[in-house]
């Protein structure tokens, strides 16, 4: 059982009842809902228009249309609608007559997504959810527009574009949505059980991004729109702006022709505030138990507190040709580039005492609450590293700056050539290429502050207020510390050939058609990651030649620190030290200067950047596919009582790996071990080489039955699988060894691994849903999904045997099995009965209920880097609830809208990079809304929100375990964000 440390109250992670509850109200609602607004909805149902894909009215069963073969969205009237209104309608008419489960989000107006990111988009489909960090095992740094899509709480999810493979190069596989410009976008599609017509690759689910074509409309369309966004903590504006040229033209002798180019720009600055807790540590020693009748208290290593100032520009390229020679074949070509850079400013003040020595100053006592747990006290320090002030404890300033730029070319080719009136030929080649650079500089300067108080009642937020405040603002009680540079280069290339051949049934009262395919695909990765290169400039240990050992900042570099101002820190409800001195600008933005000048005083073996990769930080890697599938597509009007159809398939892939890498001794060459082992361990490479291949068969089955033209039943079942990630798959060894205090003897061999052996983890899954289609923009849906999960993917610490020599590795091994259940509902309409302007009201809302059992995910003791026993954690990502709420107005010349997203609490990492506990995010939510106003048939302005709630994000941290085998299950406070409201004034238009 997993606690909650502060509140009141034990919220613990499995709490039947309350899950229980909270899916009898979602499905109450529901109900409610329905009964409530029956006689009106049935007064809004009418006869569906022929062209969306419903059934013809014969005893023939029609072929349905596929999800580009839209039409004009009209209302009964048969007169074009437009706004928000066409959107869900297009939407509406995706998923009704989608020949699978599939939600979907379209923009029918130029630029009109929804919300002004991708990843901002996904969070409103029911079952999808979102992170709001910069990544999931880092969860130190806030992400304002989001990133880490799940589906159903997997990670997992596959990135197409227009129905083909696409990817960012992060050492991953899928796409980084926020890299791609939602102006782009025609829509949004989320298969959460696809066919065997879809590309392998998510369990999870597939997100597709549709970009629009020239021959969507019948001849000439000019759009655009422009904009400026503002945060109100950031203070910066930003523009945005897209332009899109689409014409169709008619020849008599050479048919049509049809061209398109889309461009799209934006910027966007955000601020975001942090506040921290260090772990809490369990602690018997007398200078903390002074004053108490405890046994054991738990004291935190300290508190810290961070400004981040982040800014991107996304740059979006689209362009397609068209040609229809005639009414059997078609020709097109399309290419896509996002060419995304971001930038990210870093002011931390950091009071971390790794060693947790930190006690009572002027030998006081701390305070506690009734469970022992730290709530106040003035605070002194032991740590090894001494210190310069009486009763002082050390911070950091943590000075960072980070760039990452990503550009990703997607370029295809596709024919469709009816053969005859029965067979169709689809061809299809198309071409990737994503690179990726980073780099992540860090300069640290430190002082040890007097009189340190820390108070963090009830498990609030900490307050930290030190005596006297001047002594912050004096440069010479600060020292250069230390440096930490990483950089990433990353190229990936994929190649892939797709052939499919339909063929049509005419006589036939069941079959409809049959769809037979083969793909091909070459794909190669080229990743390069140095980690994090740090290294001690000045420091107790790493004396230099000056009266104190260390290099002061009014002595040293005096011109490159300066005071920095906390202005308005997390709104004005925080209370820290408000300054503190960092390094420069110009130093921490030029890593290559700030070694010149650095080291010129600095420890002669001290930081020295590493950009210059060596054989451990390469990963290159091969991977080629082949894969062929066939569908039957069947229904009858009749058969069964009612109108029934489906489909029935199955996918066969063989994956081929090749690898290459090294792994490395570790290098005794320095200590003072005995010198058979120098010998044998200098610090050598040896080559790790790696190929292999695996096969899969992928079935799936869908089947619908049609009680009405409105109400649809749906049966699926499926078997997906996901590669393992290239970084998982890296054959690289890492070996060490941990000596003795006097360097003479080895205490533990030790080493960490990828594993380019690993399987790929494969899914069994099932779902159910009820759909019910009352009006053109009405629906009420309730679907039941179950995931049946193998050969997850964990790290596992492993004895491994080399030179003769056992050490403990630690590296991902294919695991146990788990299940994943849950449920969706979800409502939609527009109260069109109602009278006058009243009738442009309208809701959307949808929840989502996911429960897990089995999988491995296990906690690590962060001391002695092995398994703890007795605590199995949740899967990454998974919230058992999350839900949105959405109401809209549209009416007239004006459309509105407010959206409320909410999930409930959920593992981020098993391991966070800082901490190495189990870290959560908890519940959050955020409200965003926008008003458009159209001033003419063409041209509409308004303004969008982002945060209107100015929500806090909350982390939290444990369970925590110690050597002796105890667990403390509780759940400590770990961090709290607060970041911008956004408002956005946006113009679109067209012609």
């Amino acid at each position: 059982m997993i606690e909650r440390v502060h509140g009141g109250e034990s919220c613990r992670l499995f709490q039947v009842q309350r899950r229980l509850h909270g899916t009898r109200l979602a499905w109450a609602v529901a109900v409610g809902l329905a009964l409530s607004y029956g006689p009106a909805l049935r007064a809004q149902q009418a006869e569906p228009v022929q062209d969306n894909g419903a059934p013809a009215k014969t005893g023939q069963q029609a072929k349905p249309k596929k999800d580009g073969d839209k039409k004009p969205v009209q209302d009964l009237a048969g007169v074009t609608v437009t706004g928000v209104r066409a959107s869900l309608q297009s939407a509406q008419q995706l998923k009704q007559n989608a020949d699978q489960i599939v939600d979907s989000v379209t923009a029918v107006d130029i630029g009109a997504l929804p919300d002004r990111s991708v990843t901002e988009t996904l969070q409103r489909v029911s079952g999808v959810t979102i992170d709001h960090f910069m990544a999931r095992n880092d969860p130190d740094h806030f992400s304002a527009e989001g990133s880490g899509v799940m589906i159903r709480g997997l990670t997992q999810v596959r990135g197409e574009l227009n129905g083909r493979d696409v990817f960012s190069a992060n050492s991953g596989r899928g796409l980084s949505f926020e890299d791609v410009p939602a102006e782009l976008m025609a829509g949004v599609d989320v298969y959460k059980n696809p066919s065997a017509e879809i590309i392998e690759g998510g369990i999870g689910g597939t997100v597709n991004l549709r970009t629009r074509l020239p021959f969507d409309s019948p001849g000439r369309v000019i759009g655009f729109t422009g904009g400026v966004n503002e945060g109100d903590f950031a203070k910066k504006s930003k523009p945005s702006a897209s332009f899109l040229y689409s014409n169709v033209w008619k020849t008599e002798n050479h048919g049509e022709f049809g061209a398109l180019f889309d461009v799209a720009f934006s910027e966007l600055a955000t601020r975001s505030d942090g506040i921290q807790m260090e772990p809490y540590v369990r602690r018997n020693d007398d200078a903390v138990l002074k004053g108490t009748n405890f046994t054991n208290v738990y004291v935190p290593g300290g508190a810290d507190w961070r400004t981040l100032d982040f800014q991107r520009r996304r740059i979006g390229l689209a362009g397609a040709l068209q040609w229809r020679p005639n009414k059997n074949l078609e020709l097109t070509s399309q290419v896509l580039r996002s060419d995304y850079r971001m930038q990210w400013d870093e002011f931390g003040g950091i009071f971390n005492d790794s060693s947790n020595n930190v006690h009572p100053a002027n030998g006081g006592t701390f305070n506690y609450d009734s469970n022992g747990v730290f709530q106040s006290g003035t605070l002194a320090s032991d740590s090894w590293r001494g210190n310069l002030t009486t009763d002082g404890v050390r911070f950091m300033a943590d000075r960072r700056y980070a760039t990452q730029r990503t550009i990703t070319t997607d370029w295809s080719n596709s024919l469709k050539y009816n053969i005859n009136d029965q067979m169709v030929l689809y061809a299809d080649a198309q071409f990737v290429k994503s690179t990726s650079q980073s780099l992540d500089f860090t300069v640290f300067d430190a002082t040890y502050l007097p009189g340190v108080t820390l108070n963090v009642p009830g498990g609030s937020k900490p307050t930290i207020t030190s005596d006297p405040a001047a002594y912050a603002t004096n440069p010479a009680n600060y020292f250069w510390s230390a440096a930490m540079d990483h950089h990433e280069r990353n190229k990936g290339l994929e190649r892939a050939l797709r052939l499919d051949l339909e063929y049509n049934f005419e006589d036939s009262k069941w079959l409809r058609y049959v769809k037979f395919g083969v793909r091909a695909t070459s794909r190669t990765e080229l990743n390069k990651n140095n980690g994090y290169n740090w290294g001690v400039v000045s420091d107790n240990w790493a004396a230099i030649d000056s009266p104190s050992g260390l290099a002061d900042l009014a002595t040293y570099l005096p011109s490159m620190s300066s005071l920095y101002t906390y202005s308005n820190f997390f709104r004005g409800n925080a209370s820290m030290p408000p300054q503190l001195y960092f390094p420069s600008d110009k130093l921490v933005r030029d890593y290559h200067y700030a070694y010149q000048q650095l080291h010129a005083f600095g420890s002669p073996t001290g930081w020295a950047p590493r950009d210059i990769y060596r054989k451990q930080d390469v990963n290159d890697q091969t991977e080629r596919t082949k894969s062929a599938y066939g569908v039957l597509y069947f229904g009858s009007d009749d058969a069964l009582g009612v109108p029934v159809d489906g489909n029935v398939g199955i996918r066969l892939v063989r994956t081929d790996v090749t690898a290459n890498g090294y792994g490395q001794y570790p290098d005794l060459t320095t200590s003072g071990v005995d010198p058979s082992l120098m010998a044998m361990y200098y610090g050598q490479y040896f080559p790790l080489n790696s190929s292999g291949h695996y096969k899969n068969a992928l079935p799936s089955f869908n089947l619908r039955f049609k009680f009405t033209d409105s109400l649809q039943w749906r049966l699926a079942a499926s078997r997906a699988m996901t590669r393992p990630d290239f970084t998982q798959l890296q054959p690289y060894l890492q070996m060490g060894a941990t000596l003795t205090s006097d360097n003479t003897a080895v205490t533990k061999w030790n080493g960490s691994a990828g594993n380019p052996n690993l399987k790929p983890m494969r899914a069994n899954q099932y779902d159910t849903a009820l759909e019910w289609y009352f009006a053109p923009t009405g629906q009420l849906y309730a679907t039941l999904f179950y995931k049946d999960v193998r050969d997850y993917i964990a790290n596992q610490t492993r004895t491994e045997i080399y030179n003769g020599q056992p050490f403990e590795v630690t590296r991902p091994y294919n695991m146990s099995k788990g299940k994943i259940r849950g449920g969706e509902i979800g409502y939609q309409q527009f109260f069109d009965f109602l009278p006058g302007w009243l009738k442009g009201f309208g809701v959307q809302a949808n929840f989502t209920y996911v429960d897990s059992k089995g999988g491995t995910n296990s906690a690590t003791d962060p001391y002695s880097n092995t398994t703890v026993t007795g605590v199995v954690l949740p899967l990454e990502g998974l919230s058992k609830r999350s839900y949105n709420l959405v109401g809209m107005y549209e009416y007239g010349d004006w459309s509105m809208r407010l959206a409320w997203n909410w999930r409930s609490r959920y593992l981020l990492t098993a391991s966070d990079v800082a901490t190495k506990l189990p870290t959560w995010s908890d519940d959050y939510g955020q409200l965003d809304g926008s008003i458009m106003y159209r001033l003419n048939k063409s041209v509409q302005v308004g303004l969008q929100t982002n945060n209107l709630t100015n929500s806090t994000t909350k982390v939290l941290m444990g369970p925590t375990s110690y050597a002796d085998g105890t667990v403390d299950h509780r759940l400590y406070n770990r961090g709290w964000f607060v970041n911008d409201r956004r408002y956005e004034l946006v113009v679109r238009a067209t012609f």
